[in-house]
């Protein structure tokens, strides 16, 4: 069997779905995953081998699979000055490239004889897309843990907004205008930015009532004017329209731990998780987008993850 017309590796023999998902269960990457899906990624992978010295993988080819080095080392060159990176298990290669949709980052060697557990990146794909909950551990474990909002880091600078009472219902292309500020959409394109608008409800914000309180569902809310305070143990921090927060809560399937008061009244543009993440299991190039976005601010994923 072979990953491309340069590359070889050995399948071994079937080994028990049981057996894979203790393999599975290993790797931190899926340690928010259940059961029911790491038996479904079981029924995906395969364990291969590869000989010393062979070539796992080639920088600039398409990510076809993701590989789970669980015995032996494979040394990556990612064609960088700082030189290249010795593997152990349990590092991943192509998770990143298959989540993002592009082509490899990097080629890679088996220093030794090593075994890896590989799954093809479009069955991983559509089982991505078919279980939402696989999606959600995914996000959660690459955006860390969900602790206080993240106010800053993935607020967008939406353009100024006139909050008028009497003004009628912003339009999809309106819509548009302030998604396309919000930093985990910025590789979507315009057709998606329309779905999006789509489940995008408008609200007002009322000076003095409660936007969204602790242990709600958490859901993505852009501030288009107006101002809220959030609350918490630490105290209080005022944030301003052009803000985004709810994305880490949001994409992990969490609830908010804080309470967030209206002090200015305005307008907000509000995405629910449930309809986010159905349009999101339709539209992979969407999916991948905001995978991109969020690999992108978070820095990348570790190979080890």
């Amino acid at each position: 069997m072979s990953l491309t017309p340069s590359i070889q590796f050995e399948l071994l023999p079937p080994v028990p779905a049981i057996s894979l998902v203790h393999r599975l269960r290993e790797i931190p990457l899926f340690r928010f995953t259940s059961m029911d899906e790491l038996f479904r990624i079981a029924t995906i992978s395969r364990q291969v081998r590869y000989a010393a010295e062979s070539r796992v993988q080639e920088r600039g080819a398409p990510a076809e699979y993701i590989q789970v080095l669980v015995q032996g080392r494979f040394r990556v060159d990612h064609g960088r000055e700082d030189g290249s990176e010795l593997l152990t298990p349990p590092a991943m290669l192509g998770f990143q490239e298959v989540l993002k949709g592009t082509a490899l980052q990097g080629s890679a060697t088996a220093e030794v004889e090593s075994i890896a557990l590989v799954m093809p990146a479009e069955e991983f794909r559509t089982l991505l897309a078919a279980n939402i909950e696989l999606a959600q551990g995914l996000f959660r474990m690459l955006l860390g843990p969900s602790g206080k909002q993240d106010r800053g880091a993935y607020a967008g600078r939406a353009p100024s907004f006139r909050h008028d009472e009497r003004e009628a219902p912003l339009k999809t292309v309106e819509k548009v205008m302030y998604l396309q500020t919000v930093p985990i959409l910025s590789h979507a394109t315009a057709e998606e930015l329309y779905e999006v608008a789509a489940i995008a409800r408008e609200i007002a914000l009322v000076e003095g009532e409660i936007l969204f309180s602790a242990g709600a569902p958490a859901s993505i809310v852009l501030l288009l004017s107006g101002s809220i305070e959030i609350s918490s143990a630490e105290g209080n921090v005022k944030v301003e329209a052009g803000a985004c927060i709810g994305v880490r809560e949001t994409l992990a399937g969490a609830s908010f731990l804080e309470t967030a008061r209206i002090i200015g009244s305005g307008k907000a543009l509000q995405i629910d998780r449930e309809p986010l993440f159905d349009l999101l299991a339709d539209r992979m190039d969407l999916l991948q987008g905001v995978f991109s976005a969020v690999f992108h601010h978070e820095g990348g994923s570790p190979v080890g993850a």
